[in-house]
């Protein structure tokens, strides 16, 4: 039986396999690689090999099942509220809640960047490998901007603490932003804004964290979404992007 894919019926432009396998949603790049490396794909009855390039009009065969082609349906992004407790994957992780537990529409779509467990607030998902790929490299530097709640007091040494850490892990000294607002609850923007960077940064600085949110990933915001829900971006969201 033939693996359904979609992609885009586009001109003969050539790109790596890899890329190609990407762009048209059958797997990442990296475990594209590895297909490769493991020799289970034939371009034109050809085993594959990193670096070859194709179009899209082969015949491409992976772990013995042909790869049939259809036209995309058009660039879809969403946001998504991420409740704590689920994991940031397409992955089957047991007994733990995935993304695969919640129903995103009929086309398949992969999340933009990471939200640890623990974390909720907004993850952002695309059907566009190119544009997933491109909006999750550091150096774009968009904004993340994360509420969070302390379970111990928050003092203006403390909140100077902990944004010197922040700036130090950040090696670049990237501008970042702390805020107290009251009732241990704190502001972070991070123009970099992995989650993993705070929590340590906390950790260091002694805040313990009870919940963290994430509210804006550069334009795009969580307000108006509840927790679990979703929305696609709206066409002015998208250009932004």
């Amino acid at each position: 039986m033939a693996i359904l894919v979609d992609f885009f019926i586009w001109i003969r432009i050539y790109m790596r396999l890899q890329k190609y396998l990407s762009e048209v949603g059958f797997c990442s790049r990296r475990d594209a690689e590895e297909l490769i490396s493991a020799g289970k794909i034939l371009i034109d009855g050809v085993v594959a090999t990193l670096g070859d390039k194709v179009t899209g009009q082969e015949a491409i065969v992976i772990a013995g099942k042909e790869l049939e082609a259809k036209e995309l349906p058009p660039r879809k992004v969403l946001a998504f509220f991420k409740p704590s407790g689920v994991e940031s994957t397409l992955t089957s992780c047991g007994d733990i809640k995935t993304l695969l537990d919640f129903d995103f529409g009929p086309d398949r779509v992969f999340p933009i960047g990471y939200l640890d467990k623990e974390s909720r607030g907004l993850l952002l998902l695309t059907n566009d490998g190119d544009l997933g790929n491109r909006l999750s490299q550091p150096s774009r530097g968009d904004e993340h901007e994360y509420l969070l709640v302390a379970g111990n007091d928050i003092s203006s040494a403390l909140i100077a603490k902990l944004s010197q850490s922040i700036m130090v892990m950040h090696k670049t000294l990237l501008p970042s932003e702390v805020e107290d607002l009251g009732g241990r609850r704190f502001q972070i923007v991070l123009n970099n804004g992995k989650v993993k960077k705070i929590r340590k940064a906390c950790d260091e600085a002694g805040v313990e964290i009870r919940d963290l949110l994430r509210l804006r990933v550069g334009d795009i915001e969580l307000e108006g979404l509840e927790e679990g829900a979703w929305r696609a971006l709206t066409e002015q969201e998208l250009k932004k992007l």
